[in-house]
């Protein structure tokens, strides 16, 4: 039996996807004269499937928070994305495994479509986000899109902002793409057909 190296690859990638952001928003307040901020003020959210990630700068001090991802496509990209890394790498060593390493690109192909559009669902409809405190007022956003970029106002002053899909999105594209590859090296590495043994000379006249 041949180890197909390629179909483990991609199911490892597939599962350090989940360690990574797979969409990002950075937030800076612009500083004018006529809001004097003494150093620069900054928020940075990124959402993994499975949690979000807060990250303030303010006045020289940065603090970071975890909050829930309590959305529904974030629960089924999880799980799909986990179960796409797994038939992977288990594609590679047993039986029927072209089928197997298939399903397990596809999984990993459909996690990130639903991903996407969820998110964007949820983007068009103007994000809540919790503070970065843990108290306070949630910080609302306006209507995104999955790449956009711009400003709005925010309590009187201008925040500036660009979004967009991030490393783990992006691997676990990277590897659903190395998985689909990895079906036509198991094709190759199938062991060839015997030969068929020639047919016995016919008997000498008698």
């Amino acid at each position: 039996m041949k180890v197909n190296y390629i179909s483990i690859i991609g199911g490892i990638l597939a599962l350090i996807s989940l360690l990574l952001p797979w969409w990002t928003i950075n937030m800076s307040v612009a500083v004018t004269e006529e809001i004097p901020l003494p150093g620069s003020y900054s928020v940075d959210v990124s959402i993994y499937p499975y949690k979000g990630t807060i990250s303030a700068s303010m006045m020289g001090t940065s603090l970071s928070l975890d909050i829930s991802m309590n959305a529904w496509y974030c629960w089924a990209v999880l799980v799909l994305i986990v179960v796409g890394g797994i038939l992977g790498i288990l594609g590679s060593i047993v039986a029927g495994k072209k089928l197997v390493v298939a399903m397990g690109g596809i999984l990993a192909l459909l996690s990130i479509i639903i991903f996407a559009a969820g998110l964007q669902v949820e983007l068009s409809q103007g994000m809540s986000i919790p503070p970065p405190t843990g108290t306070g007022t949630p910080l609302q956003l306006p209507k995104l899109g999955l790449f956009s970029g711009g400003s709005f106002s925010l309590m009187g002053t201008q925040v500036n902002y660009s979004a967009y899909l991030s490393f783990g999105f992006w691997l676990a594209l990277v590897a659903a793409i190395i998985m689909f590859v990895a079906i036509k090296k198991v094709k190759e590495a199938a062991p060839p057909t015997p030969a068929v043994a020639p047919a016995p000379p016919p008997p000498p006249p008698q």
